[in-house]
């Protein structure tokens, strides 16, 4: 009986796995939140890349950290640029580019990378009950 109820235990993990995108997207965004902002705060790109000084010195875009959310939407972790940072984000008008947010087109910076994995990795002990 012990055989059946193990089996019957491993099949519910197995299936609770179904949950595995939408659990690691939950788990991720907090991770992807605080690896933008650590980015934005250091004045960079989510690649790394240094943004364009201010016209008359000091700090481009100092709050811009402030103003990333990322959130689950399903699967996807989604994140928003706020505020006026927004127009630096796509180099409108007279706002010189400074990206804050990765770009959909662009390839996933490692910081995120290692961020969704570990939602992912997180996720996926949860659900089968492992470490």
């Amino acid at each position: 009986m012990a055989a059946a109820d193990g089996l019957t235990a491993w099949a519910a993990q197995i299936r609770g796995l179904r949950r595995l995108a939408a659990e690691a997207a939950k788990e991720a965004a907090p991770l992807v939140q605080e690896a933008v902002r650590a980015t934005a705060a250091a004045g960079t790109t989510p690649d790394g890349t240094p943004w364009a000084p201010k016209k008359r010195g000091g700090r481009a875009l100092a709050n811009a950290a402030e103003h990333v959310a990322a959130t689950a939407v399903g699967t996807v972790v989604r994140i928003v640029l706020r505020g006026a940072d927004v127009y630096h984000q796509l180099g409108v008008g007279r706002f010189p580019k400074r990206q804050v947010i990765p770009d959909r087109s662009d390839a996933l910076p490692p910081a995120l990378a290692r961020s969704v994995a570990e939602g992912a990795r997180r996720a996926f002990a949860r659900l089968t009950g492992g470490s």
